[in-house]
């Protein structure tokens, strides 16, 4: 995720089965329930007005729980507050559950990812856990962490989920644009004629599809369970897909991508046949597309969205537009004979006009120059 200049991560760490982290989670989990009962009976969420009619009781009633466990405790049971009363729908009082995630901030928490080591806030005192860092979550060590949750999963292990963040590096100025059609039939075509093929993909979700189906006319408990977790397994799967397309997209030596804006797509399925309605209600082009997004600004490169109006019927080599240039998978401009892949001449458009729109974007910047194609720091 990014946000005002900095990109968060999660990092998720197993701990395992601690005896100390039940009776934790469970008392932070009551007093968490004391105040909403509070807050509930004086139908508030403000964090003082919880801290002053709570603090004190629960500080005598809990010893040997910290006062940063306390506050973080009110907070999160003044978020909970604060969505049931504004909702006006809920007309009884929250319930937190024995073994729901409890929030930690660095008060309560520390990280030495050089040991290996958790130190963190019980009822016992604190205390030191051993864990394994995934070799994946290694390139987040230099990160720096603000605060994480403690969750208690159904093989009763415990994990922990780091909230981690980092600054991020500055723009590449190098306009280097690399144009991408994203398709329903093909994932993904590159104006660097690279073709991302979606055979595999639509077979795998074929066959979820045709399994799903038939559970949903059976319609028994143990089939919607079954059609739960395929709905899952089918989701995992399309989100890695994507996963490893943005990356090898955006690890290119390419410092734009420009795409599509396709935003209002769905809107349009009236006009179309019920067989597109549902191909188009099964492509995940939002999800790759945010993929680029952040994939792309953690490296400084840059993301540009485009009208969508003609990139298939224009010629990418004399710009002719003419709805019979295409006609399926091939393009044939009928003013000068060009030919190729139609999703390829698209992307070669889009590449086009993504170049034109990020040059005249900086060149609205008042700091900014354009000399031999690259964007250069101007001097008063």
């Amino acid at each position: 995720m990014i946000l005002s200049g900095k990109q968060f991560t999660t990092v998720i760490i197993k701990l395992g089965k601690f005896q100390e982290l039940d009776y934790t989670m469970r008392t932070f989990n009551k007093i968490c329930q004391q105040i909403m009962d509070y807050g509930w009976k004086q139908k508030t969420w403000n964090k003082n007005k919880l801290h002053y009619g709570t603090y004190k009781m629960l500080r005598e009633q809990y010893p040997k729980f910290s006062s940063a466990m306390l506050q973080t405790a009110r907070d999160q049971a003044s978020e909970i507050l604060k969505r049931t009363i504004k909702s006006k729908r809920q007309l009884l009082n929250p319930i937190k559950q024995p073994y729901s995630g409890i929030r930690y901030d660095k008060r309560c928490l520390s990280i030495m990812f050089d040991k290996n080591i958790i130190s963190i806030n019980t009822t016992f005192g604190r205390i030191k856990l051993p864990f394994k860092l995934a070799k994946y979550y290694e390139q987040y060590n230099d990160w720096i962490y603000t605060n994480a949750q403690l969750i208690r999963r159904k093989d009763k292990n415990y994990y922990i989920n780091i909230q981690m963040y980092q600054d991020l590096p500055p723009k590449q100025k190098e306009c280097k644009v690399l144009g991408i059609d994203l398709g329903i039939k093909k994932i993904g075509v590159t104006s660097d004629n690279t073709f991302y093929n979606s055979n595999h993909l639509k077979n795998i979700k074929g066959n979820y599809q045709k399994l799903k189906r038939d559970l949903q006319r059976k319609g028994t408990k143990s089939a919607k369970r079954l059609l739960k977790k395929i709905s899952g397994k089918e989701n995992r799967f399309v989100r890695n897909v994507n996963h490893c397309i943005s990356k090898k997209i955006v690890n290119t030596n390419n410092t734009v991508f420009a795409l599509e804006n396709l935003k209002n797509i769905r809107n349009n399925t009236k006009t179309y046949n019920k067989k597109l309605n549902r191909m188009i209600g099964n492509w995940s082009f939002a999800q790759l597309q945010s993929f680029i997004q952040y994939k792309s600004e953690r490296q400084g490169k840059s993301v540009i969205h485009i009208k969508p109006d003609y990139t298939s019927q224009q010629c990418s080599k004399c710009g002719c537009i003419e709805k019979t240039n295409r006609a399926g998978n091939i393009f044939k401009c009928v003013e000068c004979g060009f030919q190729l892949d139609a999703d390829l001449n698209a992307s070669r458009n889009i590449a086009r006009i993504g170049r034109t729109d990020f040059l005249q974007g900086l060149v609205n910047n008042p700091n900014v120059g354009i000399v031999d194609g690259k964007a250069v720091e101007m001097l008063d």
